[in-house]
């Protein structure tokens, strides 16, 4: 019964509107989220090499504390510990490193000799890293430290001074501002709502940009913390912040060389909001136009279906009308160049003139026209069910294709949509180009019989001849309609689910002994030898057809690639139950296959015979019904000169 959306021209060019706007969506989905992921990739890959910098950042910031530190400790002065000249000199260097808090000298015996900014307490010398500075004769980066008062963290850097003798006599003390990593942080320019954090190992947030008096020498998140703690020395993660606002998160632990902690943690968040926002509004723009475009798809199809078909199809119903109630001079009143629905208006207008031709002659010869009539209507009965089933056959293949296509499009296994219409176009061509010809030629005949009809001229040898063309015109319209048919059978079951028989129990032996009895037509033109090993009485629950079209396949597949002509092979057929799982094998000892056709055998179209009628989709609807129907799996195996293998497991 065809569906109730099908019954209306106009219903039908609105399906097939909507259908072929169905693919430009999938591809639109599909772009946009191939776009998302590029766009976090890109976002992940610049988040890092942010943070990278600002560790190579924190890393020079050492290093050149170092040098700096060394550089004072060799100077004259320092050396002999002059209190004044240090003075002036720690001073001066002061006022030429801005990023430092202050320089402080002090005595092997830890009293202050000289500190810049003079006005700086000499009570809150960090004893810590003067200590482990002394011990390791080395420089030495302290723990960073909260000054409540300015609220702002230090790091310390502890470099020792030497007397003549390369005795420690004294120690040189530089406090660096984190606050540096905040101008960093400015001039960097990143997206709005964007954070840079420093946490060191024990979990505390020793500053954060922006917003850094509100959330510095705090606990960071725990989350945060175990992720950056982990076996990655770098990485990057989505995580929602202490603020709500989720971000991409890239991170990097340092360690320092003399150092008093094991490492330190930086952390650059991006909202992801942000970095996605210019592909959603990519896909959500696509996604509106592909909507407009669709509105007026379908009201040009609307439109265009009432101006070219409708109001025909009207003239011609209204003539059909007219001709039923008697009226026999009635015409269409259409062009006859206008396409299909000209010539069909062409042959309706046509036939009213011949009624009314034969409706005056209807006196004169009333006996040979009723027989003549009689014969006529019999064959035009036979030819328009003839024409009906084609026509029928035509519209399913048609459907066919149709589902096919899209389910191809929608596969992400089989995304082969190019292959397949030149594998249908390819394939189906043939037999409908010969049927095309062979009804036009039906045609013309048919006109020329009619025109010596309605000249008196037939004679018996015509009609003779005219019924001969119309039977071998005929057989050649079935034969091909029917393989026209048949290749659309085998396009449908390239993208389908499943079999559409129900599950049933069976002998597996008893079932494949019927499916070589009806492959007996192939089979006995061969010398070749099929041996089956498979218990009698081995019962399974499973899709009987599924195993008929795998092993026809699998048979014809042989034949028609394995064995040449004048050979003889062997067949072997090989099943046994191992608890819930059939074991089959199927194997042939013919050619075999390089490695190179081995790989794609399970293709769709894909063959080494195209040019014998290969069409490439017998192993493909194999491993459809294999994978898909019976839920199993199916491997290949094969080497030139020493046969193929196929093992499937199924489960039952």
């Amino acid at each position: 019964m065809r569906l109730f959306i099908f019954g209306s021209i106009r219903r039908t060019l609105l399906v097939l509107v909507l259908l072929a706007v169905f693919p430009s969506l999938a591809i639109l989905l599909y772009s946009g989220r191939e776009l998302r992921n590029r766009v976090v990739l890109d976002a992940e890959n610049y988040a890092l090499r942010q943070v990278q910098a600002m560790a190579a950042h924190h890393e020079r910031v050492v290093e050149n504390a170092r040098l700096l530190l060394m550089a004072i400790a060799r100077s004259a002065d320092v050396r002999r510990l002059d209190v004044d000249a240090c003075q002036t000199l720690l001073a001066e260097i002061l006022a030429n490193h801005t990023v430092y808090v202050s320089f402080t000298l002090i005595d092997i015996n830890g009293r202050v000799l000289a500190v810049a900014p003079a006005d700086l307490s000499t009570t809150s010398q960090p004893a810590d890293v003067f200590q482990e500075a002394l011990q390791s004769g080395v420089f030495t980066v302290g723990n960073y430290t909260l000054r409540k008062n300015e609220r702002r963290v230090v790091v310390h850097f502890a470099q020792p001074v030497f007397a003549d003798d390369f005795q420690p006599k004294g120690m040189l003390i530089a406090d660096f501002d984190l606050n540096y990593f905040g101008r960093l942080f400015a001039d960097t320019h990143l997206p709005e709502q964007s954070i840079f954090t420093l946490t060191d190992a024990k979990g505390m947030r020793l500053t954060r940009f922006p917003e850094t008096e509100k959330y510095t020498w705090v606990p960071d998140l725990p989350q945060m913390v175990e992720r950056m703690s982990g076996e990655e020395e770098e990485g990057t993660f989505l995580k929602v912040g202490v603020d709500g606002v989720r971000r991409l998160y890239s991170f990097k632990r340092l360690h320092f060389q003399g150092a008093s902690f094991p490492y330190l943690m930086i952390r650059l968040g991006i909202p992801v909001d942000q970095a996605l926002g210019e592909a959603r509004f990519v896909v959500l723009r696509n996604l509106v136009l592909l909507i407009l475009a669709a509105a007026l798809a379908l009201a040009t199809a609307w439109v265009v279906g009432e101006r070219t078909l409708i109001r025909r199809f009207s003239q011609l119903i209204a003539a059909t009308d007219r001709l039923k109630s008697g009226e026999l001079s009635s015409r269409t009143g259409i062009d006859f160049q206008e396409g299909e629905l000209g010539r069909l208006a062409n042959a309706f207008d046509s036939m009213a003139m011949e009624l009314e031709e034969k409706e005056h002659e209807r006196s004169v010869a009333q006996e040979e026209l009723l027989r003549l009539n009689e014969e006529l209507e019999h064959r035009v009965i036979q030819r328009t069910e003839q024409l009906a089933q084609a026509n029928q056959d035509v519209q399913q293949t048609l459907e066919h294709l149709q589902r096919t296509q899209k389910q191809l499009v929608l596969s992400e296994k089989l995304a082969a949509l190019g292959e397949l219409v030149a594998g249908v176009a390819h394939e189906i061509n043939t037999p409908v180009g010969v049927a095309l010809s062979a009804s036009s030629t039906l045609v013309e005949k048919n006109k020329t019989l009619t025109e010596r009809f309605s000249k008196g001229e037939i004679r018996r040898s015509d009609l003779t001849q005219f019924l001969e063309d119309s039977r071998e015109g005929v057989d050649m319209i079935l034969v091909n309609l029917n393989r026209a048919s048949d290749l659309i059978r085998s396009f449908k079951m390239v993208a389908v689910d499943q079999v559409s028989e129900h599950r049933r129990i069976f002998r597996l032996r008893e079932y494949i002994d019927e499916i070589l009895l009806s492959l007996r037509p192939k089979l006995k033109k061969t010398s070749h030898r099929i041996v089956v090993e498979c218990d009698p009485d081995l019962v399974i629950e499973s899709y009987p057809g599924a195993f008929s079209q795998i092993l026809t396949n699998l048979i014809i597949n042989s034949l028609v690639h394995a064995f040449a002509e004048d050979q003889s092979g062997e067949i072997r057929i090989e099943a046994i139950r191992q608890e819930n799982v059939l074991e089959m094998h199927y194997s042939d000892n013919g050619k075999g296959m390089p490695a190179e056709v081995q790989d794609r055998v399970f293709e769709p179209f894909f063959t080494t015979s195209r040019q014998h009628g290969s069409t490439g989709l017998g192993l493909h609807i194999v491993f459809n019904l294999v994978t898909r129907t019976l839920g199993g799996e199916i491997g290949c195996e094969s080497r030139p000169g020493q046969g193929t293998v196929f093992q499937m497991t199924i489960p039952v």
